[in-house]
């Protein structure tokens, strides 16, 4: 039997692409089909997670074995469709994005007898393109960090060298064991 997936995205309304795939491939081939419709890297780091009708992640299925006793994951080349996801409208999430949380939805809209002239497992309708894969955002600290790496001068930060000049200078007459302010050093 063949499983019809819808898989869309909360990012652009107009992406949609249809993903027919047997039901004993394994999330493998699910994942290496889905990165080939929106022309992906798929060696980046991915998870489906099957999830709820309230898209709550519950399982998850990583690209890579983790081997870590502590959760309970599942490699998507050990893992068979049909031990998952068995009935029309159960639903995955698939990160694609893993650092900054981002994801496709898939639903199960079709269990449908097999094509003998389709080869397995395939991308039969796209529309919209695709979110980009990974977001390039960059905090203030990374900022200042790459500036460095660039060859900023060090002069750069002479002003925040005034900025805090002073700011210790009362720092021996504070007496936080109710004793003399001199450190006794010998411990």
């Amino acid at each position: 039997m063949i499983y019809k997936f819808r898989v869309i995205s909360d990012e652009n309304e107009t992406f949609l692409r249809v993903i027919e795939i047997s039901k004993q491939d394994n999330f493998l081939s699910l994942h290496d089909c889905i990165q080939a419709s929106c022309n992906y890297d798929s060696t980046q780091m991915t998870s489906f997670f099957v999830s709820n009708k309230d898209w709550e992640k519950l399982q998850e299925l990583t690209l890579f074995d983790m081997k870590d006793d502590t959760t309970k994951t599942i490699p998507m080349q050990k893992a068979k469709l049909q031990d998952y996801v068995s009935k029309v409208d159960d639903t995955l999430i698939y990160v694609f994005d893993f650092f900054a949380d981002r994801a496709l939805f898939l639903t199960l809209v079709e269990i449908k007898k097999e094509d003998k002239k389709v080869h397995y497992p395939v991308c039969s309708y796209e529309t919209g393109n695709p979110p980009i894969q990974l977001l390039q955002e960059e905090d203030e600290f990374t900022q200042m960090f790459n500036d460095l790496e660039d060859g900023a001068e060090l002069e750069d930060f002479d002003d925040l060298d005034e900025d805090i000049k002073g700011e210790f200078d009362d720092y021996n007459e504070f007496d936080e064991f109710g004793g003399s302010a001199e450190y006794d050093n010998e411990y």
